[in-house]
């Protein structure tokens, strides 16, 4: 039998993005299924900053609340919705609420926990590095401040977990020095739980938004990286061949580093004459979400730039048997479980075809969902060995 350890999951850093949060509820998710046979107590931490004012005053320490109680919305809501934690724990004082739920392990989090881990083994995530091939996106405030986190870090934590080889060997690249002493934890495929209870079914899911079948379906913030722009221009090269066919996208319309982004998707819309046929439904319900993805005809991913694969709606498809689309970055090309069709990074011809691909392909050529066990399965083994992985440096820290 394993001796007890206490886990602690500090979600504040992975509330800043929606990608950040769904990762950390999939870690939370199979860790639950698998801490009963490591001999794991898990602990979710919030701040108490994120609670309305009325609620964390006078908040001594912690305050434990189930689910249920919180009203959240965005990435709070999504983190909670894929981790189903049985409590989360607001603290006001970190330190003092390790303590006295008895931590013995912190981790993986994008803070340098270096001055409050109050000796306790903490583990870092880093996401990713599109700062440094990415650069036109960030200022360079923001790439040296990336930079300065990430080595922090890599020297100070006990090990540092990535979603994919791309990242591990990038941590190398960059941080050569500081890599030679740190301990690289590759994080097991996560596996979101893909069951759904929509009301009224996935026919009042799409009477709610307007959708008409067949619909092509995006999943993901409408990041530059992302290339929504990209996506409605391979949409339109085929929109007469097909003309029942429909395009949706779901998640938040903007992007901080690029107001004017999403009104220039917009326009392109227009510009093709697509208003009736392509749908922005925003952030929706992840019921809802899941719905959508078991119904379309593929899931269409064409980003730039991927700290790990299964993003936006990927892996949802690849567990629920709905084709894939997807670029040729390095990170995608790590998707486990899923028959992709990749096609060139920025090619909307490569796009066009691998669409058309997926569309002719559709029907018979669909995969047949995992089932019910099967995820429970491959989940229990994702959670085991994160666990077993966290447990092994923790106990040489």
């Amino acid at each position: 039998m394993h001796k007890p350890l206490s886990v602690a999951f500090l979600a504040d850093y992975y509330c800043g993005w929606m990608g950040g949060a769904n990762l950390l509820g999939f870690v939370f998710q199979c860790a639950q299924l698998a801490a009963a046979a490591q001999n794991v107590r898990l602990h979710l931490l919030l701040s108490a900053a994120m609670l309305p004012p009325p609620a964390r005053h006078g908040i001594d320490g912690f305050l434990p609340l189930a689910p249920r109680q919180i009203a959240a919305d965005g990435p709070l809501r999504a983190l909670l919705d894929s981790a189903r934690p049985e409590l989360v724990i607001f603290y006001a004082d970190l330190g003092r609420t390790l303590d006295l739920l008895g931590v013995d392990v912190i981790g993986p989090t994008g803070f340098d926990l270096s001055t409050v881990a109050a000796g306790r083994p903490w583990f870092a995530y880093i996401p990713d590095f599109q700062h440094q091939y990415l650069p036109r996106f960030f200022s360079q405030e923001q790439r040296l401040a990336r930079d300065r986190q990430f080595r922090l870090l890599v020297e100070n934590a006990a090990g540092v977990f990535v979603n994919s080889a791309t990242v591990a060997s990038d941590i190398e690249r960059f941080y050569p020095g500081s890599s030679r002493c740190a301990r690289i934890l590759r994080l097991p495929q996560l596996l979101p739980a893909t069951d759904h209870h929509c009301e009224r079914g996935i026919e009042g899911v799409l009477e709610r938004y307007g959708i008409r079948r067949p619909y092509l379906l995006s999943c993901s913030q409408r990041w530059l990286h992302k290339r929504h722009d990209l996506i409605v221009e391979a949409f339109a090269r085929i929109a007469q061949r097909y003309p029942q066919l429909e395009l949706v996208f779901t998640g938040e319309r903007t992007d901080y580093r690029d107001p004017e982004y999403a009104a220039r998707v917009q326009a392109a819309i227009q510009r093709h004459g697509l208003q009736g046929r392509v749908h922005s439904v925003g952030l929706i319900p992840r019921d809802e979400q899941l719905a959508l993805i078991a119904d379309a005809q593929a899931i269409v991913q064409a980003s730039i730039f991927e700290g790990g694969p299964g993003a936006s709606g990927t892996l949802e498809a690849a567990l629920l048997g709905t084709p894939i689309v997807a670029s040729d970055i390095p990170a995608n090309r790590e998707l486990m479980f899923a028959a992709a069709r990749f096609f060139e990074a920025d090619s909307i011809d490569g796009l066009v075809r691998a669409i058309e691909g997926a569309l002719e392909g559709a029907g018979d050529g669909r995969a047949p969902p995992f089932t019910q066990d099967e995820r429970e399965v491959l989940a229990m083994a994702s959670g085991l060995a994160f666990l077993a992985a966290l447990r092994a440096v923790a106990n040489s820290a």
